[in-house]
């Protein structure tokens, strides 16, 4: 079902397309209205309902030709077949002699179209701020770098700068370029590509990628890569060529428009034949004006409402704020999806440490251990720190006191108790201060901090990001939805290992960048299945485009939060359950309008037959009630 639909996705025209002819109908409205009020002749009316038709249901009426033309029956066909039907009876009414007040049918082809280019325009309204972040990109990586010439450091473009050049990075700077560091020593922030919370320690011989901050000490770097083909670069263009794919979206107008429009067309059919049997008159006229007043009674109004006004409340009160649905259509797409990937720092986990194992020298108890890490770490601001201090308060473990202190960020610290001296943090910068670490270097399995007193080397603390609240028994959930969940990193696999295996997942993929996500996501949907993304950040942004449906847990709003199909600002993974579960809530709302509109037209259908009054009168009594009824339905999701 899904797929087919994908099949006949159909691109929006923008946003002011639409606005701009709601606007011109939303004007034609009160003329129309008048005309028919004051008893102008009804040729004027027809006059201005073919102004609205043309200047207002011209991108429904094309759109409707392009499916047709491709053997697709959508909303918009359904649309325009609806609005020809109001105006045949109009027409229908003048051929008459007057002698059938059609006048009001012109009113309802306004207002239909009125209402279907407004709620057109609000579907795309979203995609301008996308330009925006497009925007963004280009600016992204600095236009300029350090160069090291013969006459020392100089300030040069990017597009100057060759591949075998060498180029300085400074504390704080972003590369550039795509390298290899050949002179000094540092630590890079990496998370923009593979979500790492933590720095990756770089010597002389590693390679380096474009986009990478540095942390630590400048550092000389050999470029391996122009600015226009580095990794990020690569990445950004991959951004960029997502936009026509990311402007294609299946309005959740389509879903059900052709099953409401065959009942209603038999429904219309079949009253209209009931109807001229049992009249004196021409047959086929009786058949044509009945049918066609019946369909203006289940007309698009009633339809576009039905459908819109649950996805609107349900999207506008999710979970008291705490999730942000820029497209609505997501929710169908999530519950077709046969596969589930989720990112692990910042998605999955928390993206805070927690201690996960102590493991003391010989002849060194746990406490001595840690008392002389808190002590290192009492006034630091790091992930490491908050760790430890949470740990501190939670096992009742006060830091010794100190006379003196030196935090070398993102290396270690060094503090002095009395006669000693305690160190802790990364190994090469405890091996850089004479200290001999006896234990295999593990940093591939955990995250380690190493303490020391004084020459001797106390131990070494593991730590672990923690899941976030409920992840385990959401992840329990998908399965039970008979969807495959899968874990995604770019953090090594061991490590990605122990998380996925903490929350139940048995499939993850470790040391991935961002085009490797994206590119794993494209495979399997190649092979047929429909993924949903849940990432957390610019490393997730290929994988979340490339998914059919895109999640994020985002603090804060900003430009890259509208690429993404749902925003989520809690920390508890429930929420990501809950997302899965407004697919049902919604749609049943949706059939409980739909199902109104028929009965409601029905009613109103007998009461025409039956009642000597105002038949317009009745018509838009029934009409209002019709609305009313719907917005009382789509309503109470807000309060459930």
């Amino acid at each position: 079902m899904l797929q087919q639909q994908l099949a006949y996705k159909l691109a929006f025209y923008s946003y002011d397309s639409y606005r701009f002819r709601g606007l011109v109908c939303l004007v034609l409205l009160p003329i129309i209205i008048i005309i028919q009020l004051f008893g102008f002749s009804q040729n004027v009316g027809l006059i201005f309902a073919l102004l609205a038709c043309f200047l207002g249901g011209g991108l429904f009426i094309g759109g409707a030709l392009k499916e047709l033309f491709k053997l697709y029956f959508g909303f918009n066909a359904f649309l325009s077949i609806s609005v020809f039907a109001a105006l045949g009876f109009g027409i229908f009414g003048i051929l008459q002699g007057g002698t059938l007040n059609s006048g009001w049918a012109f009113v309802e082809v306004d207002f239909i179209l009125m209402l279907a280019n407004f709620i057109k325009a609000k579907e795309v309204k979203h995609l301008k701020s996308s330009f925006k972040f497009m925007e963004s990109l280009d600016n992204f990586i600095s236009p300029s770098c350090v160069l090291m010439t013969d006459q020392g450091p100089k300030k040069v473009f990017c597009e100057e700068v060759k591949i075998g050049d060498i180029i300085l990075l400074k504390n704080s700077y972003r590369l550039a370029f795509d390298g290899e560091i050949v002179e000094g020593a540092t630590l890079l922030d990496e998370n923009l590509l593979t979500g790492n919370i933590t720095l990756a320690s770089k010597q002389v011989g590693d390679k380096v990628l474009a986009g990478s901050i540095n942390k630590g000490k400048d550092v000389q770097i050999k470029v391996l890569s122009s600015r226009k083909t580095s990794h990020i670069a690569k990445v950004l263009q991959a951004v960029k060529a997502s936009e026509n794919r990311k402007l294609i979206k299946v309005s959740a107008l389509e879903k059900t428009a052709v099953r409401f429009f065959a009942v209603a067309i038999i429904l219309s059919i079949s009253l209209g034949l009931f109807t001229s049997l049992c009249l004196d008159g021409k047959f086929y006229s009786y058949l044509f004006s009945y049918a066609c007043f019946f369909m203006m009674m289940v007309s698009p109004v009633a339809y576009m409402l039905s459908v819109i006004l649950p996805w609107h409340y349900l999207s506008k009160v999710t979970c008291k704020g705490k999730i942000k649905i820029n497209d609505i259509t997501v929710l169908d797409r999530t519950d077709y999806s046969t596969k589930v990937f989720i990112d692990k720092t910042g998605t999955l986990t928390t993206g805070h440490l927690q201690v996960a194992e102590i493991v003391p020298a010989k002849g060194v108890s746990e406490s001595v251990l840690m008392k002389a890490a808190l002590s290192t770490q009492q006034n630091a601001q790091n992930i490491f720190a908050f760790a430890l201090k949470e740990w501190g308060i939670k096992n009742k473990m006060t830091p010794l006191k100190i006379s003196s202190l030196e935090l070398h960020p993102s290396y270690g610290a060094l503090v002095r108790s009395g006669q000693d001296t305690y160190l802790a943090g990364r190994r090469t910068w405890l091996e850089s201060k004479g200290i001999k670490v006896p234990m295999p270097e593990e940093e591939v399995r955990k995250t380690v901090f190493y303490v020391a007193q004084n020459d001797t080397f106390l131990g070494c603390i593991y730590f672990t990001d923690r899941l976030r609240a409920n992840a385990s028994s959401t992840v329990k959930y998908l399965l039970g939805l008979n969807k495959r969940v899968c874990l995604l990193s770019g953090d090594n696999t061991l490590a990605i290992s122990a998380a996925a295996k903490r929350a139940g997942i048995k499939e993850y993929y470790g040391n991935m960048y961002p085009t490797d996500k994206a590119a794993k996501i494209s495979a399997d949907q190649n092979v047929g299945e429909v993924i949903t993304m849940i990432g957390d950040g610019f490393n997730d942004i290929l994988a979340l485009l490339q998914a059919d449906a895109s999640l994020a847990f985002v603090p804060t709003n900003n430009l890259f939060t509208s690429w993404v199909d749902i925003i989520i600002k809690g920390k508890d993974f429930t929420l990501v359950k809950q997302i899965f579960e407004l697919y049902k809530k919604g749609w049943k709302a949706v059939r409980l309008n739909l199902l109104l509109s028929f009965l409601v037209a029905l009613l109103c259908y007998s009461c025409i037959l039956n009642n000597t009054a105002d038949t317009w009168l009745i018509f838009w009594g029934f009409f209002a009630l019709n609305i009313f009824l719907i917005f009382l339905n789509s309503l109470r999701l807000k309060h459930e």
